[in-house]
């Protein structure tokens, strides 16, 4: 390496003033270029990336935020319901999928109304109807939904399923799943 750099002394010491001047201006911005290009830029953009991830996390920690408070009011909704159907004694699911269902479909469109039961947290427990539909007019369905989540009752939908019937493409095959919280 000590060989290299006495052969370009040797090189530069044979030019004149003026030539050696232009070199050394050349090899202080060939200096300066190689450390732009090699470090400092590389470092720049670093901070850049990095910049725009905080940013991203950021908008990502407000949207957290309002997922956290929806939560929230869901959960007091819930408690909400709670007491409604704790205020409702002798309150029946069943009955009252079966009372909405008489009132919106006509009784061959029943297929199926099976009841069930599941424990929650906290002491609560979760009743469960599936009712499944044949041959129901888009009217029925609407008529239905609207029976059963009107009104003061701590009644919602879980699940809902519609199928179009392949005979006739105005009528459908309906799986609605309703459910109210209560204490257990």
């Amino acid at each position: 390496m000590r060989r290299v750099f006495d052969q370009a002394a040797a090189l530069l010491a044979r030019l004149s003033p003026r030539e050696q001047r232009l070199v050394s201006v050349f090899t202080a911005l060939l200096a300066l270029t190689l450390l732009w290009t090699g470090l400092v830029s590389p470092l720049l953009a670093g901070r850049g990336r990095i910049a725009a991830e905080i940013k991203g996390l950021e908008n990502d920690l407000a949207a957290l935020g309002d997922l956290g408070r929806k939560i929230h009011a869901a959960e007091g909704n819930l408690a909400g319901a709670d007491r409604s159907a704790d205020a409702e004694k002798g309150f029946s699911l069943l009955a009252f999928v079966d009372k909405a269902a008489t009132a919106s479909l006509r009784r061959e469109s029943v297929a199926s109304m099976s009841p069930g039961r599941r424990p929650l947290d906290g002491g609560r427990e979760e009743s469960t109807v599936e009712l499944k539909l044949s041959a129901v007019t888009l009217p029925e369905i609407v008529a239905l939904l609207r029976d059963v989540e009107g009104g003061k009752s701590p009644v919602y939908v879980k699940h809902l399923s519609i199928k179009k019937r392949y005979e006739d493409a105005s009528q459908f095959d309906v799986t609605l799943v309703t459910a109210a919280v209560t204490r257990g």
